[in-house]
């Protein structure tokens, strides 16, 4: 090869340059927007529901003979098509979904989803804690924990040095892909509840109605279905 001509043959890695204070302030400003639409959607699409079916689920142990006919009424009302489509996860720029998946793979997939998001938010919270950092950090984000800092926010962005608000910007991103996990969960005890009401037919009704309350009450009782 001449002196004067470049080999192209080598690939070089630039970095990319550092974002700016404002480029963080910006990103800080819409991924709170993000992590707003998707809890706002998660309340009224899906928690609404539980809520609905645990008030309801209440009201019937005042009753000295529960209805046998309201609890099947609670249970195909909370496990309708349009429910279970509502509970699935959104679309939105930093859902899980969109995290270097195989677009190959059935994301309808329940157990797709469930692998994917485990590792992507796993990966994003931090590798060397593995599953365990992922719990941790997900008990945090609901308020189970002592880390408060995303939902009560100390101080304005623009009272925070560049690597706060990139730290908090992290934290956003793993905040918002906990809201997939939520949407997951309620998907998955909502279509279970679904399938044992199909499979509890073969019962005669004395220990189906015992099966149906039991049911009722594995859904409602699952306090990671809360949100923050």
């Amino acid at each position: 090869m001449s002196r004067g001509k470049l080999d192209h043959s080598r690939s070089v890695n630039i970095p990319p340059l550092p974002k700016t204070k404002d480029q963080l302030k910006e990103k800080n400003r819409k991924l709170r927007k993000e992590l707003d639409t998707l809890r706002r959607q998660y309340k009224d699409n899906v928690y609404s529901v539980i809520e609905r079916l645990k008030g309801e689920y209440d009201e019937t142990k005042h009753d000295l003979t529960p209805s046998y006919e309201k609890l099947k009424h609670l249970i195909k009302e909370a496990t309708s098509e349009e429910v279970l489509e509502g509970c699935r996860v959104p679309e939105h720029k930093h859902s899980v979904q969109n995290k270097g998946i195989d677009r190959s793979f059935n994301h309808n997939s329940t157990s797709c989803m469930e692998v994917h998001l485990r590792d992507a938010v796993a990966a994003r919270y931090d590798q060397r804690k593995g599953t365990a950092g992922l719990l941790q950090s997900c008990r945090e984000f609901s308020g189970r924990g002592d880390n408060h800092a995303v939902q009560q926010r100390r101080r304005e962005v623009t009272d925070m040095h560049k690597a706060e608000i990139a730290d908090e910007n992290e934290e956003l991103k793993h905040h918002i892909q906990c809201y997939d996990s939520k949407f997951l969960r309620a998907h998955n005890r909502l279509s279970k509840l679904q399938q044992e009401y199909a499979a509890s037919k073969q019962y005669l009704p004395p220990k189906r109605y015992r099966l149906l309350k039991e049911m009722i009450e594995t859904v409602v009782e699952d306090s990671k279905l809360k949100p923050d």
